[in-house]
Formats: structure tokens, sequence, C-alpha cells
């Protein structure tokens, strides 16, 4: 008996008019969301139009149909995205033909496609065409296995491409980390209920605003990468590109296509508040504007390393609006300092030296900057007050509050509530800080109180919010 496995997927030739791809455009999803937008130069979309009026060998468009309905179909574009905006570009006069095409007849070079006679739009509109190879079995884009597939088959076609550790995860379609990845620090997204390409991410986080680093390579989905990495660790970790790979694949689901559930884990949620945080701080900087973010940070390790030094102070310490500015005040201090480079500042030095997303890297500019960062608060009389570090009152102090407040929500007192409905039970009882723990109230009898478990959560929701807008 031969060998002869069974394909999970068939494969059909066709030939396509490239007018096709302009005059039908809503039939071709020409980004599925496992591909970037990205854009050839000028000069390869002119070779590509000297190829093909020249009738040279261009590679097959690869097409997966995809089924949105009992009688509806759209077709995926797996591979030959560039070529097809470039035809799009040419129909909607976009770009020019090149001057290459003086030899085949004068009237050809430099001309838009609205310019050409009738007889050459005739040509292009009847004889030109593309190769495609159609894919068909894999149709159903709610199909964890079928999505897979796809992404596999461009992924595979994509191995001469020089393409970075994050552009590959950027394709793994089922993990929901990379999903919150996308979601909040892209430039674009996908409709999966329309099943298309959207140019604009409403979500992107607005800290994204303030840095000055461009996100043509991803930048910006590896540093929310390396954010959750070190919320994950709580703490200085190794972020190299590997970490970065393995914390992607680590989340991926059976049932994970479109499933934005990561954020509401509390690692998205601290990165999403600590990302607030730093917006808040600096977002009306006079130098920022639709082109200039902090120029302070341009260079990931810097940004990485005030990463960890704001959730160690929020932490740690209480922080609010005076402890905002003084946080602002420390970025143009250290920065000037770290910009003379002097050979006597051996802080510094070493700073600049452990530049790399090594666990040890990271760490060492970590403890650099917060020696760095309390000298300086020592050296200008500036206080940042420190919250207890002990969280929750222990059993003892629990009896000693409930006993003392005889058993009574303070709050439903205050509220003139009867005290028989005030009463709350030892089971249903919840000890509060009177002064919030974030605001360096302290874990001590003193600074405790008997609530009901719906004022306990009105209470925490209020600072939640006020947490979160900040």
């Amino acid at each position: 008996m031969p060998f002869n496995p069974d394909s999970k997927y068939d494969v059909f030739q066709k030939s396509i008019a490239i007018e096709d791809f302009h005059k039908y455009s809503e039939e071709y999803v020409i980004r599925p969301p496992y591909q970037r937008k990205n854009v050839w130069s000028k000069k390869k979309k002119k070779s590509l139009l000297d190829s093909l009026f020249r009738r040279y060998y261009i590679p097959n468009i690869i097409i997966r149909e995809v089924r949105l309905g009992e009688n509806e179909t759209v077709s995926e574009i797996i591979d030959g995205q560039q070529r097809i905006t470039t035809i799009q570009d040419f129909f909607s006069d976009k770009i020019r033909l090149p001057s290459s095409l003086k030899d085949l007849n004068s009237k050809l070079s430099k001309k838009y496609y609205s310019e050409l006679s009738a007889k050459f739009r005739r040509f292009i509109d009847k004889e030109l065409m593309f190769k495609a190879d159609i894919v068909k079995g894999i149709e159903d884009p709610t199909n964890p296995e079928h999505q897979e597939i796809a992404t596999e088959i461009f992924w595979r076609l994509q191995q001469g491409e020089s393409l970075n550790y994050m552009e590959k995860a950027h394709a793994r379609l089922s993990s929901i980390s990379r999903n919150f990845i996308v979601k909040f620090s892209d430039d674009i997204t996908f409709d999966y209920q329309e099943y298309k390409p959207v140019d604009e991410n409403e979500n992107k986080h607005k800290f994204f605003n303030i840095i000055d680093r461009k996100n043509d390579r991803m930048q910006h989905l590896m540093l929310m990468t390396r954010f959750l990495l070190i919320e994950d660790a709580d703490g200085a970790t190794d972020l190299n590109n590997k970490a970065v790979e393995e914390f992607i694949d680590e989340y991926r689901r059976e049932d994970g296509v479109g499933d934005d559930s990561f954020e509401e884990t509390k690692l998205a949620k601290n990165v999403i508040s600590n990302l607030n945080t730093f917006y808040d701080i600096f977002k009306d900087d006079p130098i920022l504007d639709e082109e200039n973010g902090l120029k302070e940070f341009k260079r990931e390790y810097m940004i990485i390393s005030f990463y960890l030094l704001l959730r160690h102070l929020k932490k740690h310490y209480v922080f609010e609006d005076k402890e905002k500015e003084i946080f602002k005040e420390f970025l143009n201090y250290f920065y000037n300092r770290w910009s003379k480079k002097n050979d006597d500042d051996s802080n510094i030095l070493n700073f600049i030296s452990n530049r790399q997303q090594s666990s040890n890297n990271v760490q060492i500019r970590h403890r650099i900057l917060r020696l760095i960062f309390f000298n300086y608060l020592e050296e200008n009389n500036h206080e940042i007050l420190p919250k207890d570090s002990k969280r929750q009152f222990n059993e003892a102090e629990r009896i000693k509050i409930y006993r003392r407040d005889n058993g009574f929500c303070q709050k439903c007192l205050e509220e003139g509530v009867a005290e028989k409905e005030a009463k709350v039970s030892w089971s249903d009882y919840e000890a509060d800080h009177v002064l919030p723990h974030s605001k360096g109230g302290k874990t001590e009898v003193f600074n405790g109180q008997v609530l009901c478990k719906h004022h306990n959560r009105t209470k925490s929701n209020k600072l939640e919010k006020s947490i979160t807008n900040n």
C-alpha cells in the first residue's frame, strides 16, 4: 500500500483578472487577523506593474475561501497582500506606471490608469491576470483548527522573510494573551463579527502616545508583552525574545480565537492601571504632539526601567498627585544625568552598560534606578509615605474591631439605618480600613471598622475606579 496521508484542505487553481481586486474589493479580506498591515516601497510596486505588463512570472496569490453564512463567502488573502494593494492603488490613481515601460509603448510611461487610452485600459481590464491557489475545506472562521491551519500556511510561506519574534507571535490567534496585547497596543485591529480588518484601533492605550518609539516592527506590542512578564513575575525578570514567545504560547487555548477574557486577569488589570498612571503623569507635557513622544522615553530599556520603578512605588508607597509630580521631576533629573554620561558617575554608567533584557540586566537597572530615586528624594527634601507592609487584619484584630463596634456596620449607622438592620453577623462581617491602605492607612485596630458586604464593596469599587482613572 502506498503512503498517502490525508490532506486537511484542498487547493484549486484559478486565474483572476486584476481588475476584480479593485472592482469587487469588498469580496476580499486583504489583511486577515494573523497578518500585519505592511506597505511595499514605491520601487517594489512599480516593479510589479512592469512585470505584469511584460507577462513575467509572478508567484501565485494564495486565497482561502471563508464561509460567513450558508450562501455567503469571502476570499481571505493568505499570501499576496502587497500585490493586491498595489493593483488597487493603480486603479485608484494613487500610483503611476513605471517609466521602464516606455520601451513597450511611450504612452504607458508614468501614466495613471485614468490617463490611459481605451485600448490600454481594455488590455489591463481583460488580459492582465493573477494566478491564484484557492484553498478550500478550512472555511469556518469560528473553527480554531481552521484558523490555525490558515495561519500555519501563512507562516510557511514567510520562511524567506526577515521576521522578528513579535511578528511571529502576532499570528498566534488562539493565544488569549496575544489578543489582549494586540487589542491594547497595536495600531490596527480585526472585526471578527464582520470578518474584516479595521485600520484604526480605538482600544490602543494612550500610554503609547507619550513614548517616542515607532510601531512599524511591533515595538509597542513587544513592550506590552514585557510589561505583562514583569507583572507575572511581580518584578524584574527575564524579558528576552524567548520569554516573550513563551508567554504568548503559554496562553494558547483551543477556543482562543477572538477571546478577550485575558483582560479580566490580574496581570492585565495591573498593567492597564500602571499605564493609566504613566499617561496621567505625562499627558500634558508640552513636547507631546501627533508626531512626537517624550524623548526621555525613546529607548526600550529606559521605558521598562521606569515602568518597574513606577509599579514599585505604587505598590509600596502612597502614590497620588504630589508623588506623581515628584516622579515627573525625577525623570527630567535622571535623563539629564544619563545624557551626560560622566566617567565619575558609576551608577549611571552601570545603568547604561546593562541595557539587555536578561533577568540580571533588568534587575541591575531596577536597583540602580531605585537607589538614584531615593537619593534624589533625600537631596531635595521630598517625602513619600510608605504603605503598611501588612495588608490584612489578623483574626485577633478582626475580633477586637467587631466587639468594639458591637457588630454594627458603621456606614449603615451613618446613613441612619436602624441598629437591627445595621447588625452584621460574624460570617458576613468585613474589616475595613478607615483610611485606605492605598493611601497609607495602617492595618491596626484603631484604623479598622465593621462594614457590611454592600458598603465594603461600594467603597472598594469607588477606590478601584479612582485608581483606574489614575
